[in-house]
């Protein structure tokens, strides 16, 4: 089963120039409560460490996720990609996503849990 959204799948694949990565774009506010059941099936897998979370920042508009890990705490905002690689999650402005990354062609298969 994918981890799906209002419009789509919520992380998908993505082909960079080396490795493909796994990516929510976070493009409406109904996903980041998803973004969060990816976050915690990848802690649970081992795939990141138990002390990585991603809540949503209270009070914001449009929300704002917060993923947090030993370096801290780092705002998802709207446009945004939380980005599972090699190192890890990190965030990525849009821009600097689509400078590394494209969509695989034709499309990649989905994440799923």
């Amino acid at each position: 089963m994918g981890v799906r959204g209002p419009k789509a799948t919520v992380a998908r694949y993505y082909v960079p120039w080396t490795d493909p990565v796994q990516a929510a774009h976070y493009t409406d506010p109904s996903a980041l409560p998803l973004i969060g059941q990816w976050v915690t099936a990848l802690r649970q897998q081992g795939k990141v460490p138990p002390e990585v979370t991603f809540g949503i920042a209270p009070d914001t508009d449009p929300p704002t996720g917060l993923l947090t890990d030993a370096t801290g705490t780092h705002h998802l905002d709207l446009s945004e990609f939380l980005v599972f690689g090699r190192q890890g999650l990190h965030v990525l402005d849009a821009d600097t996503f689509w400078q590394h990354y494209h969509n695989p062609c034709p499309p990649d298969r989905e994440w799923a849990n």
